[in-house]
């Protein structure tokens, strides 16, 4: 008897076998449809806690560029995959004081209000106006 093999990096399966009474059951047939519900398990959990975790990256405020009337920004985001689609959120620290709260209220609202695309390793950002100062951003589920 042998020991299930965890797919590295886990992929979810859907052509598993239903077996049934009147199924002419093999063992080792059997055993390969169970590896793929187990994968399958491995796989939803990794999925789950992909979601849990929030990416910060900073937006400067020298970093944008002017293209066809956006400003356009692309930022190193480690773990990103061009088939993710993260959500952005906000990545102020609870003790910010008024005028850094206020500050970063106005970036991350033109930042938020614009566009953004993952690709592999980096996300894009468009945005109609150009922030005024460096935000740093939260993505969930990178």
């Amino acid at each position: 008897m042998g020991n299930f093999e965890i797919q590295d990096p886990p992929i979810f399966q859907t052509d598993i076998t239903k077996w049934s009474r009147e199924t002419n059951a093999d063992g080792d047939e059997m055993g390969r449809d169970m590896e793929k519900v187990f994968n399958n398990t491995i796989y939803n959990k990794a999925m789950i806690e992909r979601e849990r975790n929030v990416t910060e990256v900073t937006l400067t405020a020298a970093g944008w560029r002017e293209e066809n009337g956006l400003y356009i920004q692309t930022v190193s985001v480690p773990g990103a995959e061009k088939n993710i689609d993260p959500v952005l959120c906000s990545a102020l620290a609870d003790d910010a004081d008024v005028e850094t709260r206020k500050a970063y209220k106005k970036a991350f609202g033109i930042i938020s209000g614009g566009s953004g695309s993952v690709g592999a390793g980096t996300a894009t950002f468009k945005v109609d106006k150009k922030p005024a100062t460096d935000c740093t951003v939260g993505l969930r589920g990178v």
